[in-house]
């Protein structure tokens, strides 16, 4: 009964805030009150979401689903609408009940239907329909009792402002058919608390759609009760900041789409006023999924959609840049195509053939010792340390077209007839694609139509086509032909010894006369980060001068399969264990807590014991007091500036191998200080020093 109780509790306070694109359930609380403005349609609202999450849970939908509100908004919307004009009495209720049936049953096909089809959230469409079928549907029935509009008894005492900010509060209000200015302005307090960006975008989906109605010298009648100015902000919001990640250029896509909302509020509103029916949100539905609809067709980079669960616009931005940095737009493992050490010989915009369409291509030449690329014996293709050497499949994928018959060419020739001589091309994804070439004649063992793994071997590295010495070609593009239009695409990690000593690069493109080669995996690194979903451990965990606190941590997986560790308080860390290095990905929790620690100290951790060292990008948020990540907030979306930096090297002390870990702001002043010795199992040992002086330990219970 408990769970029951508590899945009622969380799908129900879950339903206000996904109406405004949150998932927060305090927020929902406090739009919840914003109701109580209007006493019956807060009463209809609540038992609309109730209804539609019961009848869900009965009709057996996932409970996850219900849980954040996917099924009890709507119903929120129609509960709320039900009660503007008719009395709250026993026939309302009855009436509600079949409108709530109808609703899930609408929702249930639309979520199919626009998912698999045009891979679209349903929306508030369910609600626009059940609610327009409702209205007409009263004319029919004579046992429900019509009411003027309600209207709260202290609005006469809210304060005189300029039209236009009390038609925005109006506007925040109808979100929720609420007339009063006390709402809206709750409301608005709720979006500024809830997002930043959110709120800036309500201001200017609002501020466009009104400026086009008095620019035409419009109407204003229904934007001034607020029953039409919400589809200005739900669109801007919607297409600016909640379903594309927020920057410049969505902010003004969603300029545009408010403007198209208030174009369609017009057209809708001439046919459903015959009939005393409000607009509703057709025009938010209607212009939000066109818009986010034909971004996706046109694959602009601009306009990136947010593949991954939503959360906050400011979370979605920070989590995509943050991974962005990390791991890349492919969110495919990429590595270099050979083994053993390699230089460079040519880079990207490179002087000699990397130019204009082929710009973002890479040679790479196999060295010896004193990084030289030949023996120096003579000049056949032998002396080269090349010729001859293993070529490997940069990442997984299929064969979908192999070169395999041109001759080599002489040291100092070129075949200007095939440029690109024998070759490898390999799809790895939907218009992604690399391209490998200059390889030895009939050296290719594999086929077309083959499906590799990364490091699959492919070939010998040869001479052949437009190559004057022995060297590797390779670059990625997004068509299937060769020698297609280049694409930048950035390696997964890899070893860089240009310098003099080891940088292990994280998702980074090597640059000419860069020396390079993949990581060799250690094997004791790896079993330390081995985390099986069903694992329990047990964590001492010690504030050096206070008690020490005994923790559980947990590794389970969720509902997508990610993995994570979960500790007695709820806090979350996911993580990603791959072929060469364990990532932290996430952490949801406490930033005092000892899985938050051990989130620090293990970021990104290559699997190698060589001397080392790396840095990868961090997220400003658990660095940063509630004014600056205030701040931030508003100027990430126009600058990358706001991040800090987390640095690792690997280090032997006293035969010992540690990984000490840092993370710096823009000042390169650290903010913690941390080192992890993996030579027990996991957490190993970890100490903590933050910037204050305090100091932690963290170890596993015997």
């Amino acid at each position: 009964m408990n769970h029951f109780l508590k899945t009622i509790y969380i799908s129900t306070l879950s339903a206000y805030s996904t109406v405004l694109f949150s998932g927060k359930l305090s927020l929902g609380f406090l739009i919840f009150c914003a109701t109580l403005f209007n006493p019956p349609a807060a009463i209809t609202g609540l038992l609309g979401i109730l209804l539609s999450n019961l009848l869900a849970m009965f009709l057996g939908v996932y409970e996850e689903r219900i849980k954040k509100g996917l099924y009890g908004f709507n119903g929120l919307l129609v509960g709320l609408s039900v009660s503007i004009y008719h009395q709250l009495d026993f026939n309302l209720i009855i009436i509600l009940v079949a409108a709530i049936i109808l609703l899930v049953f609408v929702t249930l096909s639309l979520e199919q239907i626009l998912s698999y089809f045009f891979g679209l959230p349903v929306l508030s469409i369910p609600f626009v329909i059940v609610s327009i079928i409702l209205y007409l549907s009263f004319y029919d029935y004579k046992g429900l009792e019509n009411k003027a509009a309600y209207v709260f008894k202290y609005d006469e005492y809210f304060p005189e402002l300029p039209f236009y900010i009390m038609y925005y509060l109006k506007s925040l209000g109808g979100i929720f058919f609420q007339s009063s200015p006390w709402s809206g302005l709750c409301i608005a307090i709720v979006l500024l608390i809830s997002s930043r960006i959110i709120f800036f975008l309500s201001i200017l989906g609002f501020g466009l759609g009104l400026s086009f109605h008095i620019i035409l010298n419009g109407n204003l009648d229904g934007i001034a009760i607020g029953n039409v100015g919400f589809n200005y902000i739900l669109t801007a919001i919607g297409v600016g900041g909640y379903f594309l990640i927020p920057n410049p250029s969505t902010f003004i896509l969603a300029g545009f789409a408010s403007i198209a909302s208030a174009l369609v509020s017009s057209f809708t509103k001439i046919f459903l006023v015959q009939f005393n029916i409000p607009v509703f949100a057709l025009p938010f539905t209607s212009v939000t999924l066109l818009f986010i609809y034909v971004a996706r067709l046109l694959r602009n980079r601009k306009f990136i959609f947010v593949d991954f669960q939503p959360g906050s616009p400011e979370r979605n931005l920070d989590y995509y840049k943050t991974r962005l940095k990390r791991f890349g737009e492919t969110g495919l493992y990429i590595r270099l195509p050979f083994s053993g050490k390699w230089k460079i010989s040519q880079g990207y915009n490179g002087k000699y053939t990397h130019k204009e369409a082929w710009k973002e291509s890479l040679d790479f030449m196999a060295i010896g010792p004193e990084n030289k690329i030949r023996k120096g014996n003579d000049d056949s293709l032998g002396d080269f340390y090349t010729y001859g050497l293993n070529v490997l499949a940069p990442s997984a994928g299929r064969i979908i077209k192999i070169v395999n018959h041109i001759e080599d060419n002489p040291v100092g020739s070129v075949d200007t007839k095939n440029n690109w001589g024998n070759l490898i091309l390999i799809e790895h994804a939907p218009f992604f694609y690399s391209q490998l070439s200059h390889l030895q004649k009939n050296s290719i063992l594999v086929k077309e139509g083959d499906y590799i793994l990364a490091g699959t071997k492919l070939g010998l590295a040869g001479n052949s086509g437009r190559s004057l010495e022995p060297h590797i070609h390779m670059h990625f593009q997004s068509n299937p032909e060769i020698g297609s239009n280049t694409i930048p695409v950035f390696f997964t990690q890899y070893q860089d010894e240009s310098k003099g000593s080891i940088e292990i690069k994280f998702n980074a493109i090597p640059e000419e006369e860069d020396i390079v080669n993949n990581l060799s995996p250690d094997f004791n690194l790896k079993s330390f980060f081995s985390l099986v979903p069903g694992e329990k451990i047990n964590i001492l965990f010690e504030k050096v001068g206070h008690t020490k606190f005994e923790d559980e941590w947990r590794i389970n997986l969720d509902l997508y399969g990610n993995r994570f560790i979960e500790d007695d308080r709820n806090n979350r860390l996911y993580f990603l264990s791959a072929l060469d290095y364990f990532a932290a990905l996430d952490y949801m929790g406490a930033k005092n807590s000892s899985l938050f620690f051990f989130f620090l100290a293990t970021y990104r951790i290559p699997f190698v014991r060589t001397k080392s060292h790396f840095e990868d990008k961090i997220s400003y948020k658990p660095f940063s007091s509630f004014l600056m990540r205030f701040f931030k907030d508003l100027i990430h979306p126009f600058t990358d500036t706001v991040g800090f930096t987390w640095k690792g090297q690997i280090i032997e002390e006293n035969s010992n191998f540690l990984i000490e870990t840092s993370i710096e702001g823009r000042n390169q002043k650290p903010v913690y200080e941390l080192r992890l010795n993996p030579s027990s199992q996991v957490p190993g040992i970890v100490e903590v020093k933050d910037h204050l002086g305090n100091q932690w330990i963290i170890n596993r219970k015997s």
